[in-house]
C-alpha cells in the first residue's frame, strides 16, 4: 500500500447536491483534505486522522494555518513487514513538526493504539524525537461513522471492521525539549476531523 498527502489543508470551493439539497462549500470555513492511496491492499492495522480545524485552548484563537496528518500503522518495505509504524505531521502557523519512522536519523519513536468502543473509536498517538514531542487524544462518535465494505484489487475482503468518520475531534499537545525533560509548547482542540481505523479480524 502507498499513500500520499497531496493536501494536508486543502481549500475547497462549489457545491454538492446530495438527497435533493444543495449545499455549498465555500474556502473559508472548508476544512478540505486531499490524498491519495493505491497498491494492493490497506495495511494492517490502518490508521489514519487528518484534522484542520484547530483552536489554541489558551486563548481561543482559531488556527487557520493548522493541520494534523497521521496514517500508516503497518508498513512494507520491498516485501518485508515492518513493526507496526506511523507518520506524523503537525503543520503549526507555519513551522512543521515531523515524525516519520523512514527519517531514521531524527531518531522518531511512538507508541499508539486505536481501541474500539460501542459508542466511539478513539486514536491515542504519543510520538517523539530528539527535539519535540507531539501527544494526540481524538475520537469519533460511532453512530456518525461508516462502516467501509472494502474488496481489494485481487478480490480479497480482509477488512471487516475498517471504519471511516468525519466528526473526529480531540486535543493534542506539542512539546519541546528542554535539557532532560519536555515544556510544553500549547495545547490544541480540533474538531471535524477525518479518520479512519481498521485491522484485519483475529
Amino acid at each position: 500500500m502507498y499513500w500520499h498527502a497531496a493536501g494536508m489543508k486543502t481549500r475547497y470551493r462549489g457545491r454538492i447536491l446530495f438527497d435533493g439539497e444543495a449545499y455549498r462549500v465555500e474556502p473559508d470555513s472548508s476544512c478540505g483534505y486531499q490524498d491519495k492511496n493505491w497498491g494492493s491492499d490497506y495495511t494492517s492495522p490502518w490508521i489514519w486522522l487528518n484534522c484542520n480545524s484547530f483552536t489554541d485552548r489558551a486563548t481561543g484563537k482559531p488556527l487557520g494555518l493548522t493541520s494534523l496528518d497521521v496514517g500508516g500503522a503497518g508498513p512494507v518495505v520491498l516485501g518485508i513487514p515492518l513493526p507496526r509504524r506511523l507518520l506524523i505531521a503537525f503543520y503549526l502557523e507555519g513551522k512543521l513538526y515531523e515524525w516519520n519512522f523512514a527519517k531514521f536519523w531524527r531518531g522518531s519513536r511512538q507508541t499508539f493504539s486505536c481501541p474500539e468502543y460501542p459508542d466511539r473509536v478513539e486514536w491515542n498517538v504519543d510520538a517523539w524525537d530528539r527535539k519535540n514531542k507531539i501527544e494526540i487524544r481524538f475520537s469519533c462518535p460511532r453512530d456518525s461513522m461508516i462502516k467501509v465494505n472494502y474488496e481489494n484489487p485481487d478480490g480479497e475482503k480482509r477488512h471487516n471492521r475498517l471504519w471511516n468518520g468525519g466528526h473526529a475531534s480531540g486535543s493534542l499537545r506539542l512539546f519541546e525539549r528542554r535539557g532532560r525533560g519536555w515544556a510544553e509548547i500549547g495545547c490544541y482542540d480540533g474538531e471535524l476531523g477525518g479518520c479512519e481505523y481498521g485491522e484485519y479480524d483475529r
